[in-house]
């Protein structure tokens, strides 16, 4: 099989399959479940045909399109990372998609996922269109589906269409930024500060740059 590119995907496989490659066809079936952190280049995933869980954590770009023979792979996490179409993704056999804080801003491509059963789509920056009709119409077709609340949707769907990839979203009633991708960061899913709900409404009517401002001096410390 060809060489793997990515030094982050390159490692995530030598830990699935226990080895350095190469990589053998039988060894890339074996794999049903694979975590991959901080990937730059995803080009050689798709060879695990027999895949059914897929992590991505901290990759950027995201692309997908080589994914649609992969007819095991019921659930897919995807989260701090740049994540920019769902369309690749409306092609697999999906019964879980977890998308949170990337760069998705049009869902519609999802509506004709039909074993979708769970969706994540909070902290990203949905248009009005996915965010008002087509998520409350996938509910009422019976997924569950997670989505921000309406201040944390309004900052970053206001952020990123200022041209400024930070999301808001919460975890455990609280307010938190963070910066999807490896544009801005080389460890999105790290350092995600606390804010206010009145530091939010005020980057809704200020200067949304003044956003940059909280990642200073912060801790890292991860977030699921």
């Amino acid at each position: 099989m060809s060489a793997i590119q990515d030094p982050a995907l390159r490692k995530s496989l030598v830990r699935t399959i226990g080895h350095d490659e190469p990589f053998t066809k039988e060894e890339y079936d074996s794999i049903t479940d694979l975590h991959v952190r901080g990937a730059r280049n995803l080009s050689g995933w798709e060879e695990c045909r027999n895949i059914e869980v897929l992590i991505l954590v901290g990759c950027d770009p995201v692309e997908l399109n080589e994914a649609d023979g992969l007819r095991a792979l019921d659930t897919l996490t995807i989260r701090d990372s740049g994540l920019r179409s769902v369309t690749d993704i409306s092609t697999l056999p999906l019964l879980s998609c977890y998308i949170p804080r990337n760069f998705i801003t049009d869902i519609s491509p999802l509506m004709s996922t039909p074993r979708l059963k769970n969706l994540d789509v909070t902290g990203n920056p949905l248009s009005e269109h996915s965010y008002r009709k087509l998520v409350p119409s996938l509910v009422e077709r019976g997924c569950r589906v997670l989505r921000s609340d309406e201040l944390e949707w309004k900052l970053t769907h206001h952020l990123h269409a200022q041209g400024i990839p930070v999301s808001c979203y919460k975890k455990n009633h609280e307010y938190r930024l963070c910066r999807p991708g490896l544009g801005l960061t080389d460890s999105p899913e790290y350092a995600h500060p606390l804010v206010q709900e009145s530091d939010v409404t005020s980057l809704l009517s200020g200067n949304p740059e003044r956003v940059f401002r909280y990642f200073e001096d912060e801790k890292l410390v991860p977030f699921a």
